[in-house]
């Protein structure tokens, strides 16, 4: 039991530290793709990618920002070519 609540508070001081970053992944993703649905998708796609990253978490508040970046750049760009892919 007490396990769980260790988890349970580290989810919960993970998710403190991600609502940090969560504006800004998505106006990083805005910025490229100029599409609020496509947005936000990088958005989510970038904080649950950061989320199992645990080194991401050790980094200082300035470094997580960069790291944000990097990321949001990322699923931008895939959810920008999953979009443009044609069906099969």
């Amino acid at each position: 039991m007490k396990q769980i609540t260790m988890t349970n508070r580290e989810l919960l001081r993970k998710a403190a530290v991600l609502r940090q970053h969560e504006a800004y992944a998505y106006q990083a993703a805005y910025y490229l793709l100029e599409d609020e649905a496509q947005a936000v998708r990088a958005a989510s796609d970038t904080l649950a990618a950061l989320l199992r990253d645990e080194s991401f978490f050790a980094l200082y508040p300035e470094l997580q920002k960069q790291q944000v970046k990097r990321m949001a750049i990322k699923h931008s760009l895939q959810t920008k070519a999953s979009v443009l892919q044609p069906s099969p």
